[in-house]
């Protein structure tokens, strides 16, 4: 399969003006690099504050990076119109809450009809058209009917449903899906996950899965990314990383889920990571925080091979 998206040595950083005129850095993606090919799906994982989304609006161009590049679908993607064009009708975005994500004051098909209109994509009938098949692609059944209702008379799930096929509407070639289960009742998680899986094999799209739950991460992904204070600790196959994390912030993430392998209970959970609400200034960023830190952590770990798949940025490599 060849790379749909190649992002290398991603850089961002954010500064404001802290107590007494101190100036506050945030770096929010420091060296990010990764590939997506066709068809497949990363996940891109981490807890909150660590850039997920800020590295999701870098690559669709809404914030512009301080250095690196992103590369869709052959293209290099820079700050003039025809890039961002390509990539802004190629890729498409599922956002988080489908509450504030969609308009009140629109219906369903307008809804899902706007991306068609932005990018002048048919005519009025053809829209028309295409967004009652998108809207059955998502199972929003019986469709016209579902078309004509506004949004506070759906429940959340047919409202993650309906920006999953205005994220579709445009036969996009890969799909950021930013947390997009989180806000949702458990009892409809596993329809959107299926829902998303059964889309990328009829139509072949690729995922960006953006979250912070390893749980629905290895019900959904084919690689793993994962991300700690804008940089990339470990990436792999998603069965080989949780089976086996090297980083001690992986295993952090796994010890967060209640029982996440049924078969394995008998695995106690020895990782305790320390609360820290900054990461380390210097060497390993995720060093205040590890019970495993040792003298050379002082040092800023590369990520590097441990086999042919996987890479860790870690001196201690936990398995």
């Amino acid at each position: 399969m060849n790379d749909l998206l190649i992002v290398k040595d991603l850089k961002k950083k954010f500064t404001k003006k802290g107590s007494r005129g101190t100036k506050e850095i945030t770096q929010v993606a420091d060296g990010i690099s990764f590939e997506i090919k066709q068809g497949e799906t990363l996940v891109l994982a981490g807890e909150s504050g660590s850039g997920k989304t800020s590295i999701a609006r870098l690559i669709l161009g809404v914030l512009e990076p301080d250095s690196g590049e992103i590369i869709f679908d052959g293209v290099k993607i820079t700050n003039d119109q025809n890039s961002l064009k390509k990539i802004r009708l190629g890729c498409q975005m599922i956002h988080q809450d489908p509450y504030a994500s969609i308009n009140p004051r629109m219906t369903v098909l307008d809804t899902v009809k706007e991306p068609l209109e932005i990018h002048q994509k048919g005519n009025k009938d053809e829209r028309t058209s295409y967004a009652l098949q998108a809207l059955g692609q998502v199972k929003l059944e019986p469709v016209e009917e579902i078309a004509r209702k506004y949004p506070h008379m759906l429940s959340g799930g047919q409202r993650q449903r309906v920006a999953i096929a205005r994220a579709i509407v445009t036969n996009p070639k890969l799909v950021i899906a930013d947390e997009p289960v989180s806000m949702l009742d458990v009892s409809v998680r596993i329809g959107i996950l299926e829902l998303i899986k059964e889309l990328q094999q009829k139509h072949g799209i690729s995922f960006l899965y953006i979250t912070h739950d390893l749980s629905t991460a290895g019900y959904i992904g084919h690689r793993i990314a994962i991300l700690y204070s804008g940089q990339i600790v470990e990436t792999g196959p998603i069965r080989d990383v949780l089976a086996t994390p090297f980083h001690p912030y992986t295993q952090a993430l796994l010890d967060s889920i209640s029982n996440p392998d049924p078969d394995n209970l008998h695995r106690e959970k020895e990782i305790r990571i320390k609360e820290q609400t900054k990461s380390a200034q210097q060497g390993c960023r995720f060093r205040e925080r590890c019970p495993y830190a040792i003298e050379k952590c002082m040092q800023e770990p590369k990520l590097e091979n441990v086999s042919k798949e996987r890479q860790v940025a870690c001196f201690v490599k936990i398995n």
